[in-house]
């Protein structure tokens, strides 16, 4: 039996992306995973194609995160690890960022985790190597200010993630985050609805020469889940090839050819 099996694991988010890849990620780690997502159609496909369990649920909706937390549990008989992915783009400077966009950005990205985390400590903390993995971005690390809003609330979540480490860590619940760099296939979700993929060709490349893909960012979170990584606790990792490794490492490949 791998160190794995068995181990019961919740994804926020679960339906595109670095949240679909997480479980797919989980499932063929040996987890049993549930999975959340607002949209009944692609949680059927992502259930289909991974063997996970889609729970339905909209993370602004604090009745809905309870609901979930509780239907995870009850379906997998408690739960180990928590992945709180879902999240919400929006691009546009500060000064073009209106309050209903800013509050979904803020409720969606900030306010959603610091909800599922406080709903789910109770319940890690009976499980075994119990772990939350939260999902923030190099952009929480480097601000961008055509995705202000976005970029604050991804450093809020970097220091949620810090605060709920001591205070979960005292009931032997690790809580760590990850910082995706530019992904591929692309983050669909902005605040005016689910848009197309991006192309991605025309995305800059990190000094690595290639685009980080969410299978990368979900081996990483495997990783931070895992009894491997028992004492890694309140860490911001970040995955993006080096892009944000030195002032100009975003123009690396380019001046390396010119």
């Amino acid at each position: 039996m791998s160190p794995t099996s068995q181990r019961r694991a919740l994804v926020t988010g679960g339906t595109s992306g670095i949240g679909e890849a997480t479980v797919r990620h989980l499932v063929a780690d040996g987890y049993r995973v549930a999975f959340t997502g607002r949209d009944a159609g692609r949680g059927a496909r992502v259930a289909d194609a991974t063997g996970g369990s889609f729970i339905p649920a909209d993370v602004r909706d604090l009745s809905a995160i309870r609901r979930s937390v509780d239907a995870a549990a009850d379906l997998l008989g408690g739960l180990d690890v928590a992945v709180l992915n879902a999240g919400v783009l929006h691009a546009a400077p500060l000064s073009e960022t209106s309050d209903d966009a800013w509050d979904t950005v803020i409720e969606t990205n900030v306010l959603a985790p610091f909800r599922y985390a406080c709903a789910l400590i109770g319940l890690l903390e009976a499980g075994a190597d119990p772990a939350i993995v939260i999902t923030a971005s190099d952009a929480g690390v480097w601000g961008e200010t055509s995705i202000a809003a976005y970029s604050v609330s991804k450093r809020a979540a970097i220091m949620l993630t810090r605060m709920l480490a001591v205070e979960a860590g005292l009931r032997g619940v690790r809580v760590n985050c990850v910082c995706p760099g530019d992904t591929e296939p692309g983050m669909v979700t902005q605040v005016g609805g689910r848009d197309v993929l991006p192309d991605t060709s025309t995305w800059i490349r990190p000094p690595l020469g290639r685009l980080v893909h969410a299978d990368d960012v979900a081996a990483t979170i495997a990783f931070l889940v895992s009894p491997a990584a028992r004492s890694v606790n309140g860490a911001d990792v970040l995955i993006d090839a080096g892009m944000r490794a030195a002032l100009r490492a975003n123009a690396a490949w380019v001046e390396r050819d010119a």
